[in-house]
């Protein structure tokens, strides 16, 4: 072959060269993403499915990934098509796109706990918290959520508000003022806090905390820095979805949650810190029997799951904490981080603010003249005025009047569909498969979801590359509302249940954000495209500015 080629090629010979490379390129990076795969365990058999090739000088796919997802996925569809072989995360994957998409999250031989697993260990660790309902497939976290809370977001919300409120507030007082303007150089900080005590995540962890265990939990310092930790824990889990680990870190990290179970240190204060409050409230219960008075029962999650404690199969109250805590950390740690990012939404497109807060007074004005209207029906009948048409609590910021603010919906759902991963939403094959399309999956191999052919295809609307707060306004698609076109939250029976309150306290946290502040700022200009699409659990390399609108 080397004979073939002129010592002293000519100009001709030279287009030739030129025109063979890119071939010869794609078929060794073929070849060896082949042969690597191979050594893997599920390995993809289906030969018809073509392998994307690789650059020159990478080894796997991941970093011109990171560089560029969109522009990388764009060249895997022209290169091989809507379904297509790549290594990706230290896996070698088959990418599914379109209406196969559909195929993989109503058919129950893919199983997306299995891949969350493989890629996080994530199963060993939220079992390390609990000691019933272990190696469920998160079932039990499906069904705790469904029945305790998603069916009790309007009793919630005022709850979550006025501890939000309280605490931005709180927080907003701590930082520098520069030309009436508050720096805030780590916004996913203060939202931790603002849910919880210290910072805006205190400022979420302490109004979710009074939801799952009530006030009196909430107020332990203890229990949110326990919280706080183990969130953090949480997102260095999650965080290996998205990271080449080794597999010797991955059984490292088995082990130490199996056996060394470091997280039970953060289930035993939520013990400590819950026995008093469960005895004192027994005591009531039991001197309310004796009375034959009903028991003013607490309304939180941990009064709910032990008054279920045989439908769940829980042990013991360390059982019940460990599960809470699984709760608390799933709910919080992406409710920081989507808020967080919202937040680098509304100081990226500062032009919308003014109609999210003219929505607003809006919604907040026809309530309060709904219940005037009320008010003045029951006074003409010369009936009793009722608690809840209380004036003071007109203007309040309930779950009716956040439902009402369709922008504001529609500005968080098209944040969801503009900032999700492009490929996402890994599921492993328990048995072999094949799709409609006829391509064969084999057992034990993961496909993942081209979440772009769908978040960014023509069934959006125009400009899908471009961010359109409006997009959805007037059409029955709420942030809510799972689909293909839809994907943030999965789709079919195992949809995430926790949506519901996670789209509530985001919708809360941009209303609130919203009311106070006139403006937000992007410390760094130059960084708002990295800040606005940065992956789940990576913070923001750049602060925001926030000025009052006193």
């Amino acid at each position: 072959m080397i004979g073939l080629v002129s010592s002293y090629p000519n100009a001709a010979s030279f287009d030739i060269i030129k025109a063979a490379l890119p071939i010869g390129v794609g078929i060794a990076s073929a070849v060896y993403l082949t042969a690597k795969a191979a050594a893997n365990a599920g390995y993809g058999t289906d030969k018809s499915v073509p392998t994307v090739s690789l650059r020159p000088g990478d080894s796997t796919h991941d970093k011109e990934y990171r560089e560029d997802q969109d522009a990388f996925v764009k060249r895997c569809e022209e290169e091989c098509g809507p379904t297509f072989h790549l290594y990706l995360f230290n896996k070698f994957m088959t990418v599914l796109s379109g209406p196969q998409i559909r195929e993989v999250f109503l058919n129950e031989s893919f199983s997306a706990s299995d891949a969350l697993d493989d890629f996080t260990n994530m199963n060993t660790f939220l079992d390390s918290m609990k000691k019933s309902n272990k190696n469920d497939d998160l079932r039990i976290v499906h069904d705790l959520v469904r029945d305790n809370i998603s069916p009790n977001l309007p009793l919630f919300t005022p709850r979550i508000v006025s501890q939000l409120e309280v605490n931005l507030e709180r927080e907003m007082a701590t930082f520098p003022e520069k030309e009436g303007r508050k720096l805030v150089e780590e916004p996913l900080k203060v939202l931790q806090e603002m849910s919880a005590y210290v910072s805006l995540t205190d400022y979420l962890y302490r109004s979710v905390a009074t939801v799952f265990m009530g006030f009196e939990v909430a107020k332990s310092r203890k229990v949110i820095d326990t919280f706080i930790v183990a969130s953090i824990d949480f997102g260095r889990v999650l965080g290996n979805n998205r990271r080449s680990v080794p597999t010797w870190r991955s059984y490292w990290a088995r082990a130490n949650y199996a056996i060394l179970n470091p997280l039970q240190v953060h289930v035993q204060t939520l013990v400590e810190a819950a026995t008093p409050i469960i005895l004192e409230r027994r005591r009531l219960e039991a001197e309310a029997i004796e009375k034959g008075v009903q028991w003013d029962r607490p309304d939180d999650i941990m009064q709910r799951l032990l008054d279920n404690f045989d439908k769940y199969g829980f042990v013991d109250l360390e059982d019940v904490c460990g599960h809470l805590l699984i709760l608390i950390l799933v709910s919080v740690h992406t409710t920081s981080d989507t808020s967080t990012n919202l937040l680098y939404y509304l100081a990226a497109f500062p032009q919308h603010m003014d109609k999210l807060y003219a929505e607003q007074q809006e919604v907040l004005d026809a309530i309060q003249q709904e219940r005037e209207k009320e008010r003045q029906e029951l006074a003409q009948k010369g009936e009793p005025m009722r608690d809840d048409l209380d004036p003071t609590h007109d203007r309040d910021l309930s779950a009716a009047a956040i439902k009402r603010m369709v922008h504001m919906d529609s500005f968080v759902r098209e944040a969801f569909r503009f900032r999700t991963e492009r490929l996402i939403l890994a599921h492993r094959a328990r048995k072999d498969i094949t799709l409609s399309s006829g391509v064969k999956i084999t057992k034990g191999h993961t496909v993942i979801v081209n979440v772009r052919s769908m978040h960014q295809g023509p069934e959006q609307g125009d400009e899908v590359d471009e961010f359109r707060p409006w997009r959805f306004v007037g059409k029955p698609k709420s942030a809510t509302k799972v689909g293909t076109d839809f994907l943030p939250f999965g789709m079919g029976k195992h949809a995430c249940p926790g949506r519901f309150i996670a789209i509530q306290e985001l919708k809360t946290i941009g209303v609130l954000m919203v009311s106070k502040f006139s403006k937000i700022e992007i410390q760094d200009p130059s960084k708002t495209k990295q800040a606005l699409l940065v992956n789940l659990g990576e913070p923001c390399i750049t602060g925001l500015m926030f000025t009052s609108r006193q």
